[in-house]
């Protein structure tokens, strides 16, 4: 079990300020200060208080970009903030972020936030798509920000090369746009070639089946790679194979994050999971992927007998079937642990690795050598155990805890005696295992929202202390 304590540094007092209001007043006065070039693409109307829950989307200057940086992470950590994980590409960095402040020694007041900071603005991380944009860039609340014009032209080109898709949101305005100040805007996008920006025309100005855009967006990525190659082909295939292998080293050494919470029931579990996702979610910008018990790559089980399965019907009687054989619990756990296995490495692994993701598992492999009943697992528990060794590793394992009569008061469903033998297991786990920390839920459930959240958040700082 794992000391993930630490001082966190004193925050000032903002009275009256929102939770990321602290953070975002001092970024954009660092950044106007150190007379970095930057824009906000979009969502900027509340800024510089609040995102109102959008991301902040950041176009800043190539030759800035270092410099940025650092006034980023610097003011993060400033706030109280830490980085939940970040992608750091050539050409883009993408953080989300965690952060708490204590307000007048008030009760702790948590923000989450996630950033999109592009430098220059490019596809594929090799090809510049348009010039510094002085003339686009406007003040909005000491913010500067990007002209409506080209943020819309941008908006719908980032959406073509990269999902194919001509967006709702955007599509109108750059219509309209691209009818009154097409001379300027193809000044702005001269950098993707001449035939690339005609095609990109075309498929706004030009009546298109739906059918068809799929083809038109992939000719106009093509147009981009062949324009950019003859540019420089030397500098291309660089950046390319540059690219390429961001996407190989986040596979490797995820950006996001694996956490399990475990607990008897009536620990509160749920409770906690729903105290925490509001948080969570806001610092992932709803890269919150909650699952129950396994990845659910392979089906239950059950359907595989022919039974009709209800995800969202309770437990009720966890205990209520008789365990299988030991060869029977034997295929059972094999099942099981593949399911944990593949199903990490096919659903899982690639949301964590593609963004700061965090996949939250309500119970996880480890409850089988826990309460092998509740699985109908008839073996030995020390089987179970050495079985469940094999499963991936979470990052981080909240084990709940509370005095057995708390938790029979709670939930009726197991004797005491069982509570109590299953808190012993848990207990015994959570020594064991590093990345595991108890919490008590033995009072209010606020509480312990508040310590899984400091826990969470001092295990970020020291792992991003460096």
């Amino acid at each position: 079990m794992q000391d993930y304590s630490h001082t966190p540094q004193d925050n000032p007092p903002f009275k009256s300020m929102k939770p990321e209001q602290q953070f975002l007043e001092n970024l954009f006065l660092k950044l106007n200060s150190n007379c970095i070039r930057y824009a906000v693409m979009r969502n900027y109307q509340s800024l510089p208080y609040s995102t109102n829950g959008s991301d902040l989307d950041i176009l800043v200057h190539p030759s800035d970009a270092e410099h940025a940086r650092t006034i980023i992470f610097n003011t993060i950590k400033q706030a109280g903030g830490v980085p939940i994980g970040y992608v750091d590409i050539p050409g883009f960095l993408k953080i989300f972020a965690l952060g708490s402040y204590e307000r007048d020694n008030e009760k702790i007041l948590w923000w989450g936030l996630r950033l999109d900071i592009s430098f220059g603005l490019y596809f594929a991380g090799a090809i510049n798509l348009f010039e510094w944009p002085d003339e686009y860039i406007e003040m909005h609340n000491g913010v500067s920000i990007l002209n409506a014009t080209l943020a819309n032209i941008l908006g719908v080109l980032k959406e073509v090369l990269n999902n194919n898709q001509l967006p709702a949101r955007y599509i109108d305005a750059a219509r309209k746009d691209i009818d009154k100040n097409w001379t300027n805007i193809s000044m702005a996008l001269a950098p993707m070639g001449g035939k690339a920006s005609y095609l990109f025309r075309a498929l706004l100005t030009e009546k298109i089946e739906e059918s068809t855009i799929y083809d038109r967006c992939a000719s106009i990525r093509k147009a981009l790679c062949r324009h950019a190659f003859w540019q420089s082909p030397l500098a291309y295939i660089y950046r390319r194979i540059c690219f390429e292998w961001s996407k190989v080293h986040r596979y490797i050494s995820p950006p996001g994050l694996m956490i399990a919470i475990l607990g008897v029931d009536g620990s509160g579990k749920s409770t906690i999971i729903g105290k925490i996702r509001p948080i969570l979610e806001e610092a992932t910008h709803n890269a919150l992927f909650i699952k129950h018990l396994r990845p659910f790559l392979f089906p239950p089980l059950a359907r595989l007998k022919g039974k009709k399965v209800v995800f969202e019907k309770p437990v009720l009687d966890p205990h209520g079937s008789n365990p299988s054989g030991t060869l029977g619990s034997l295929l059972r756990l094999i099942y099981l642990l593949l399911d944990y296995i593949l199903g990490y490495w096919i659903l899982i692994r690639p949301q964590i690795a593609k963004q700061p993701a965090i996949a939250l598992f309500d119970r996880y492999a480890y409850d089988i050598a826990i309460d092998p009943r509740r699985f109908r697992i008839g073996i030995s528990a020390r089987v179970a155990c050495w079985f469940t060794k094999i499963a991936p590793k979470p990052d981080l394992i909240f084990c709940l805890h509370a005095a057995p009569e708390t938790i029979a008061m709670r939930k009726q469903e197991l004797p005491i005696a069982e509570i109590q033998g299953q808190l012993v297991a848990l207990k015994a786990f959570a020594t064991n295992q590093s990345s595991a920390v108890l919490v008590s839920t033995e009072g209010c459930i606020e509480d312990a929202r508040e310590d899984i959240l400091k826990i969470l958040h001092n295990y970020l700082f020291l792992k991003f202390k460096g």
